[in-house]
């Protein structure tokens, strides 16, 4: 059983409430001061080692070509998204609640890394991925090419970006982010052999999921426009809750 608490997921059609409330770590910390953000990565970080070793202390190597791929992979990927989200957080203009969003994943994304770091070491593997990845989903493709990375000039006009021109590119950036991951994630839901890696994997897609449409709905609720060159997440069919692992079945 995993140690990550998937987030229910939401109805697609439900309208985003006026007094929608912030993020669960402001509710249960209360504000996302830097100094609670720096603790609190490095309390995750030790947890998910700790937790992670404990779970994988096994006298054979439980896990398949798929589950090592998935982790360095995800691993890589994960990078990308603790980046944006310290972007978001070192800006002075933008919504605490948006910046508890980012805190929530920066702190998921850091748990779940260090889970698939310490399950890769016991058994062996590098924790970095390879040039090519996602062999281990058929076909590989170059490193910087996997689905949902943000390109260097999207990055960089996000850290120049200020205000509410920020909140937009970072909701879009994200959620582009997370339904890259969202494929992945699924994969090894559905094809992994080590059940706590695709324990992890199932998790992973309910948490995004959920994200993707609580960013969605704090974008609404605050009028911010969808970037050009994006589209409307909701349109995706991978937030479809049928074409997925993390329907709930």
């Amino acid at each position: 059983m995993t140690t990550v608490a998937p987030t229910p997921p939401h109805d697609l059609d439900q309208a985003p409430e006026a007094d929608e409330p912030d993020g669960r770590l402001t509710r249960w910390f209360g504000p996302m001061t830097a100094l609670r953000v720096v603790v609190l990565v490095v309390a995750i970080a030790f947890l998910a080692g700790v937790v992670g070793w404990t779970a994988s202390r096994k006298t054979s190597d439980p896990l398949s070509s798929t589950d090592v791929g998935f982790m360095q992979d995800m691993g890589y990927h994960h990078d990308q998204a603790v980046q944006m989200a310290l972007m978001l957080l070192g800006k002075d203009d933008v919504s605490p609640t948006l910046k508890s969003f980012a805190t929530e994943i920066l702190l998921d994304q850091r748990y779940e890394q260090g889970m698939f770091n310490a399950i890769l070491d016991r058994y062996g593997y590098s924790a970095d991925a390879k040039d090519e990845v996602m062999g281990w989903m058929g076909e590989p493709i170059p490193r910087d090419d996997m689905p949902g990375l943000a390109t260097d000039a999207q990055l960089a006009e996000l850290q120049k970006a200020k205000g509410r021109d920020a909140e937009a590119l970072w909701i879009a950036l994200m959620t582009q982010h997370h339904l890259g991951g969202l494929h992945m994630a699924d994969w090894e839901a559905r094809h992994g052999k080590d059940a706590t890696t695709r324990n992890l994997a199932h998790a992973e897609v309910v948490n995004q999921r959920s994200e993707i449409i609580d960013m969605n709905n704090y974008r609404i609720r605050a009028k911010l426009p969808i970037p050009k060159g994006f589209d409307d997440p909701l349109k995706d069919q991978r937030l479809n809750p049928l074409s997925f692992t993390g329907s709930g079945n």
